[in-house]
C-alpha cells in the first residue's frame, strides 16, 4: 500500500468516527429533549434523596439496599397517605361536584350584576353577555369530538411513561452517579481539573441544598395550610393546603397562589362573602407566612441561594414568559448555577493569567 493511499484511509477513518460520534451524540440529544421532563425529575429527586443514602453508605450499609429500602419506605408512606387522605380527597370532590350548580347560578348572578351596572353607568356602550362570553373561553365548552379524546388519551399515557421512568433513572443515578461524576472529572485535562472539580461541586451543593429546602418549606406549608383551614372549617382545606404547598416553590408568588382558590371557596360559600370568614382566611395565611418566614425558610433553605430579590423576580418573570409554570420553578436554581459557575470560574481563570 502506497503512502498517499494509507493517509487517504485514515482520513476516511477519521472522517468516519467523527461523523459517527456526531450521529451519536445528536441522537443521544434528541433523546434528552424528547425525556426532558422526566429527566429533569429524575435529577431532581436524585438530588433530594443522595444525601440521605450517603448517610447510610458511610455507616457501612450497601447502597444499593440502601436505595431498595428507600424504596419501600417511599411506597409504603404513599401508601399510607393515600389510606388516610385520599378518602378526605373523594368526599371534598363529591362535595364540589354536588356544589357546581350552586357555584355557576352564583356565578351567573354576579356576572349579572356586574353587567347591569356596567350599563348603568355606560348606558352608550354595548355591553355584550358576560356570562357567555365566559363560557366561550372556558376549556372544554362545547362538545368533546375524537380528536380531544385522542389529545386527553395521549396526555394520560405521556403522564404514565413519566410515572414509570422517574423511578427507574432515579434508581440509576443513585446508584450509579459516582460514577458518572467520575466519567465527567476524567475527560478534564489535567492542568483544570481543580477548577472543573471545584465548579462541579459548587454547582451540586447549591442545587441538593435548594431542592432539598425548597421541598421541606413547601411540604410544611401545605400541611400548616390545609390544618389552619380545615381548623376554621373552610371546605376543600386539603386541596387548597396541596395547592399552597405547590405554590409556595415559587417565591414571592406562592402566598398568592394559594390564597387565591381558599379567596374563591370563601366567594361562592352558601353563606356568600363574610369579612369574619375572610379575615379567619386572611389570618391563617399570615400566620403561616409568619411561622414559614421567621423558622423554616431560614433552616432549611437558608443561604443556599443569595440572591438579591430584584434579581429573583426578574428571574420568575423571564421564566414563566419563555417556559411557564416550569421556567418559574427553574429559574431561581438556573440562575444560582449561573453565578456559582461565573464566581468559580472568573477566580480560577484569574489565577491562572487567562483572564
Amino acid at each position: 500500500m502506497s503512502k498517499d493511499s494509507g493517509v487517504v484511509s485514515h482520513t476516511v477513518v477519521r472522517f468516519g468516527y467523527w461523523a459517527l460520534a456526531i450521529g451519536v451524540t445528536l441522537c443521544v440529544l434528541y433523546c434528552m429533549y424528547l425525556l426532558f421532563v422526566p429527566l429533569l425529575a429524575s435529577v431532581l429527586l436524585t438530588f433530594v434523596l443522595d444525601p440521605v443514602v450517603d448517610y447510610f453508605e458511610r455507616r457501612g450499609l450497601k447502597r444499593f439496599w440502601v436505595i431498595v429500602g428507600m424504596y419501600v419506605f417511599v411506597v409504603l408512606a404513599a401508601a399510607a397517605t393515600v389510606y388516610f387522605v385520599l378518602p378526605r380527597l373523594v368526599i371534598e370532590a363529591r362535595t364540589f361536584a354536588g356544589d357546581i350548580p350552586h357555584y355557576r347560578a352564583m356565578i351567573v348572578r354576579m356576572l349579572q350584576t356586574a353587567q347591569a351596572t356596567i350599563q348603568d353607568k355606560f348606558p352608550q356602550l354595548p355591553v355584550p353577555d358576560l356570562y357567555q362570553v365566559l363560557r366561550a373561553r372556558m376549556p372544554g365548552a362545547g362538545t368533546v369530538d375524537v380528536d380531544a379524546f385522542v389529545a386527553y388519551t395521549s396526555s394520560f399515557f405521556s403522564i404514565l411513561s413519566v410515572v414509570v421512568i422517574v423511578p427507574i433513572v432515579t434508581f440509576f443515578l443513585l446508584a450509579d452517579g459516582h460514577l458518572i461524576r467520575k466519567a465527567l472529572l476524567r475527560m478534564v485535562p489535567n492542568r483544570y481539573f481543580e477548577m472543573f472539580f471545584l465548579l462541579f461541586h459548587k454547582i451540586t451543593s447549591a442545587l441538593k441544598f435548594f431542592i432539598r429546602g425548597q421541598c421541606i418549606d413547601a411540604l410544611a406549608v401545605g400541611v400548616m395550610t390545609a390544618v389552619g383551614l380545615a381548623a376554621i372549617q373552610l371546605p376543600y382545606a386539603i386541596v387548597i393546603g396541596i395547592i399552597a404547598g405547590l405554590g409556595n416553590l415559587i417565591p414571592y408568588l406562592g402566598p398568592i397562589i394559594g390564597f387565591l382558590p381558599a379567596f374563591f371557596v370563601v366567594l361562592v360559600s352558601p353563606e356568600g362573602l363574610t369579612m369574619w370568614m375572610l379575615a379567619k382566611v386572611i389570618g391563617v395565611f399570615a400566620l403561616v407566612q409568619f411561622i414559614e418566614g421567621t423558622f423554616i425558610y431560614p433552616i432549611a433553605v437558608g443561604k443556599s441561594v443569595d440572591l438579591h430579590p430584584l434579581v429573583v423576580i426578574i428571574g420568575i418573570t423571564v421564566g414563566g414568559q419563555l417556559g411557564g409554570i416550569l421556567g418559574m420553578l427553574i429559574a431561581i436554581p438556573v440562575i444560582s448555577v449561573a453565578k456559582v459557575s461565573l464566581e468559580v470560574l472568573h477566580s480560577n481563570l484569574k489565577s491562572y493569567s487567562i483572564i
